[in-house]
């Protein structure tokens, strides 16, 4: 079986950088319309779509099982059969997804008071969370097959006609523009996941198979409540602001946060690219291979989480204005806090690839029980600041939870822990450095200047090979 797996690093490679590019790409459409959208809306306004999309990102794993976690080692497994398993999970998800809207629907009223959402906001959650899982189900089975044209297509897509769609309800329509956001959002998604539930159909692979769903459920369920604990440890701060502070600091956290997590798309977009390899390089014991070049994926999340911590200042400016800006200082911690997850993200890829997932929830709910503590006590105290510090410590928390798991537990010492964790400390220290600097314009630009000569030397041979590589394609 090993013999036969495609464990290509230059097209894992390839596909990689095309993530991480298309990623950026597509970011930079949100960040260009994120400030036209927090000029058409109140803070208010706002808020609410963030309530919508929290409530959307918890509400997820739930309707989908998680399923889509087991694709990556089902293609180990089912390797003639990737289609089918895809397929199959795919119709297990939408029946789960349909009980749950029968019972929302049957309580909307109570439910909806509950979620802070009006009652035509639930019903576009709702569909939302009925077809975008059939998405997220396609772009999986591209990404382990390395298809990254097919993703990067689906990308441009969905931010493209969301962007286009939500402006143009909102401009030429006297609809509550909340409303209008989130009809941008859920109509593209329909059209597009309709002409999946298509192909799969004709193809065939929408079948009832039990050997199927035990293997899903078993491999994926555990991870269910991973999930939700980490989307209620990543998403429960704009909950209790809202409740607690109000909707308008909802609304200038959630601005400070989408900014935060641009971290995350940059990283969420290399790990895309690595976790195939990963499976199919540990899979057939490449074990060295992988200490060695992980140490650079991490070393390339640390500088892109400093250099977002550096521009934050002028970022919330361009982005929302000076009504934003008391939400400056929670950026640093909120960007730390997604490093944490990026760097135990690589333990807990051994974890999934051993099958041992019971342990990943286990971490994860006590992060996130653990921040629902804290920010019940903080966030009254200190504001919506306190949240971002809350998380911080959870992400720091979950950090050692699973390099405990895989060292102690798995009895697994993969990689350089040192390095691992002498990383995230010295860009800890770093963004002290940063923070302090948001005072002192010319000493923040002279770290910059320093961050990216420095960037330039450590990458210099990645660099060189890629420009290399597209002055070739030029010629």
């Amino acid at each position: 079986m090993k013999n036969n797996i495609k464990n290509d690093s230059g097209v894992a490679l390839k596909a990689g950088v095309w993530y991480v590019v298309s990623s950026i790409l597509v970011r930079a459409i949100s960040i260009i319309s994120t400030p036209i959208f927090t000029r058409l809306m109140t803070t208010e306004e706002y808020g609410n779509i963030s309530t919508f999309t929290s409530w959307y990102s918890l509400l997820l794993a739930f309707c989908t099982l998680n399923l889509t976690y087991s694709i990556g080692r089902a293609k180990l497994d089912y390797k003639d059969k990737l289609d089918d398993y895809i397929g199959s999970m795919q119709l297990l998800s939408a029946i789960v997804t349909f009980l749950f809207a029968f019972v929302a629907l049957t309580f909307i009223e109570p439910l909806s008071k509950f979620m802070e959402l009006s009652e035509l906001a639930l019903v576009l959650l709702i569909i939302y969370l009925f077809f975008s899982p059939a998405i997220n189900f396609f772009q999986n089975g591209f990404r382990y097959r390395y298809k990254y044209k097919e993703n990067v297509a689906i990308a441009w897509y969905t931010a493209i006609s969301t962007v286009i769609l939500s402006l143009g309800l909102m401009l030429f329509t006297d609809w509550n523009r909340a409303n209008c956001r989130m009809l941008g959002i859920v109509i593209p998604t329909i059209l597009l996941a309709s002409i999946f539930w298509i192909k799969s159909f004709q193809r065939g692979n929408l079948h009832i198979n039990f050997e199927y769903w035990k293997y899903g459920i078993r491999l994926s369920g555990p991870l269910v409540l991973h999930t939700i604990s980490l989307n209620i440890l990543a998403q429960s701060d704009r909950i209790f602001i809202a409740k607690i502070c109000g909707q308008a600091d909802a609304g200038i956290y959630s601005l400070v946060h989408n900014y935060g997590v641009l971290i995350s798309i940059i990283t969420n977009a290399v790990s895309d690219g690595w976790l195939p390899w990963f499976h199919d390089s540990y899979f057939t014991k490449k074990y060295d291979e992988i200490k060695r070049n992980v140490k650079w994926v991490v070393l390339l999340g640390c500088f892109v989480g400093l250099a977002c911590v550096a521009l934050a200042p002028e970022a919330v400016m361009i982005l929302g204005g000076d009504r934003y800006m008391s939400g400056v200082y929670c950026i640093p911690p909120i960007v730390m806090g997604i490093l944490c997850q990026y760097v135990y993200t690589h333990y807990v890829n051994i974890e999934m690839h051993l099958k041992e997932t019971k342990y990943i929830s286990y971490g994860t709910i006590f992060a996130a029980i653990l921040n629902i503590i804290l920010n019940a006590f903080f966030i009254p105290m200190f504001g919506f600041v306190a949240a971002a510090y809350t998380t911080l410590f959870s992400y720091i928390c979950l950090l050692f939870i699973h390099f405990f798991i895989t060292k102690k537990i798995l009895k697994v010492n993969l990689y350089n822990n040192w390095f691992m964790f002498g990383s995230v400390a010295i860009t800890f220290f770093v963004v002290l450095i940063l923070t302090f600097s948001y005072s002192y314009i010319l000493l923040r630009y002279g770290i910059i200047i320093i961050g990216f000569l420095t960037f330039l030397w450590l990458f210099r041979n990645y660099i060189i090979r890629f420009l290399n590589t597209w002055i070739c394609k030029k010629k």
